[in-house]
């Protein structure tokens, strides 16, 4: 990027890079300048002359500091965050955009991950570390805090941010190639590893889940103009049933000409998932009459051995991304399927995940559709709800 932080280099003994320099400043620019410009005893360097540093951009004064410097620097600004927040750096604004693709379920959902943006002038003067260091020390150390998740100096912003699950660098490889294996070869997922940990994982999780009864009402909506389009009976509870398979295309969780039943933890978020923004829907409050047994992708219970990768592959591309193509293949959904179809096999009746319209909302699939409808649910309302613009997504 053309407004990323770089430095002149100052090398007194030979032109050449600082061997202490943290290792992902290939991209700055470096300069030589005369060893006469630079004179003095610093606290935070040696005695020239020694390979330094200092910012080329921004606002002074700047003292030279050796690569040594600002590993120092950046070990006490990453001891102070976690002392502070009980994080640590998530990303940057270099770095931004491809958190936000590999993690979409964090930066559209998590209310932390949100709040915790700061400037990083902001971040550094509100450290303990102020007093430690001289104001000429400080501006010049400031340039260069560096961002764990690409190596660049961070000049604007930073998000404070530490993932629940561990091994974040391998995920997100294993995301990426999930992803690309999706799109070319989707029934080749079981040759990757992370999928084959997924599938060992869904089918040994049900074991400590429980049936049981749910207390919370469901949401399922329709188009109040399919259902006038249709003919049917907008008070009948059979009119919010699974379509036809005839009907179905690729779903996040279904496959094409297999249907499913898709809810909402309330009417907002029901509505928003198959509505655009003021059109009327007719949401129906249903409440399920039998026990069962649901794979929970929203509230994982941290003490379970599932929970990282429950955790990661819940949160990820693999499964948060929002609908970016039309069209009968859906290709962001091919992963999503794919647990649905290790969920149905391992016994679950639903799968209860977050809802990328609503980042309060919640949703259920129910995998088989096969049992009578108006034997499993009651129908206790039916409600006009105008769907309202889909939230922001960070």
């Amino acid at each position: 990027m053309t407004d990323r932080p770089s430095a002149l280099l100052i090398d007194a003994a030979n032109v050449r890079d600082n061997d202490e320099m943290p290792s992902r400043r290939s991209d700055a620019t470096r300069h030589v300048v005369e060893v006469g410009l630079v004179t003095g005893l610093r606290t935070i360097t040696r005695p020239f002359p020694v390979p330094a540093i200092v910012p080329e951009l921004g606002i002074g004064p700047f003292l030279p500091v050796a690569g040594h410097d600002l590993g120092v620097f950046n070990e006490i600004v990453g001891d102070e965050i976690d002392s502070d927040f009980g994080s640590s750096i998530g990303c940057c604004d270099t770095c931004y955009e491809n958190f936000r693709e590999r993690w979409p379920g964090i930066t559209f959902r998590s209310i932390e991950f949100q709040t915790q943006a700061m400037e990083i002038d902001w971040l550094v003067d509100n450290l303990r570390l102020v007093g430690s260091y001289s104001p000429a020390e400080l501006s010049t150390l400031r340039r260069f805090v560096q961002c764990p998740r690409c190596g660049t100096y961070i000049r604007w912003h930073v998000w404070i941010y530490e993932h629940r699950f561990t091994g974040v660098a391998e995920l997100e490889r294993e995301v990426v190639e999930l992803i690309t294996l999706g799109e070319r070869t989707p029934f080749l997922l079981l040759e990757h590893p992370l999928a084959r940990r997924v599938l060992k994982t869904v089918r040994s999780h049900i074991s400590g889940t429980p049936s049981v009864m749910l207390d919370a009402i469901l949401y399922r909506a329709r188009v109040e103009a399919s259902v006038l389009e249709l003919r049917q009976d907008s008070a009948a509870i059979g009119t919010f049933g699974a379509p036809p398979p005839q009907f179905v295309a690729e779903g996040r969780f279904n496959h094409a000409g297999s249907p499913m039943l898709y809810a909402a933890s309330d009417a907002v978020t029901a509505s928003a998932e198959v509505a655009g923004e003021g059109d009327i829907c007719l949401v129906a409050a249903l409440r399920a009459i039998r026990p069962l047994r649901i794979l929970d992708l929203v509230d994982i219970d941290e003490e379970r051995t599932s929970f990282e990768i429950l955790a990661a592959i819940s949160n990820s591309a693999l499964m948060a991304a929002p609908r970016t193509t039309a069209g009968w293949m859906r290709s962001q959904y091919v992963f999503s399927r794919f647990v649905a179809d290790c969920a149905l096999s391992a016994g679950y009746d639903a799968i209860r995940y977050g809802s990328t319209k609503a980042p309060e909302g919640a949703n259920y699939v129910f995998l088989d559709v096969s049992f009578n409808f108006e034997q499993q649910f009651v129908l206790e309302e039916i409600s006009v709800v105008t769907a309202g613009r889909a939230a922001i997504r960070y």
